[in-house]
């Protein structure tokens, strides 16, 4: 048998992009902008289509940088058949904001296994 003998403490990146995807697993909804169209961005060459766990950080984002936008709900079924499709045609990256303004972009099968997998249970 094997032993660890030396941790290495994990970056403060790595420790928020964990606790937002398993933040994420169990919400249920996501959160976008919307004004006769959904918000999106640009990110260096990337355009991004920014959403949120939760609407309140929707609609203080949207008040502070887009204040003709609203905060739209939007369910897993919503993404996974219609906005993830357009959003992967139009080659745009989803990206995971929280209230400190960090991103976490995604890829289309990060999305499926973080939002749309249904969590299964474990017994000991």
């Amino acid at each position: 048998m094997s032993q660890i003998n030396h941790f290495q403490p994990i970056s403060k990146d790595l420790f928020f992009k964990i606790n937002i995807l398993k933040t994420m697993m169990y919400c249920g909804v996501l959160w976008g902008l919307y004004h006769d169209g959904w918000a999106m961005t640009k990110d260096g060459d990337d355009f991004v289509f920014p959403f949120w766990l939760n609407g309140l950080q929707a609609h203080k984002y949207a008040k502070k940088h887009w204040p003709s936008y609203t905060p739209k709900r939007i369910t897993p079924k919503d993404f996974e058949t219609a906005l993830l499709p357009t959003l992967t045609r139009l080659k745009v990256t989803p990206a995971l904001c929280n209230s400190s303004n960090q991103k976490l972009k995604l890829t289309t099968l990060q999305m499926r296994h973080f939002f749309f997998s249904a969590p299964k249970l474990r017994y000991a």
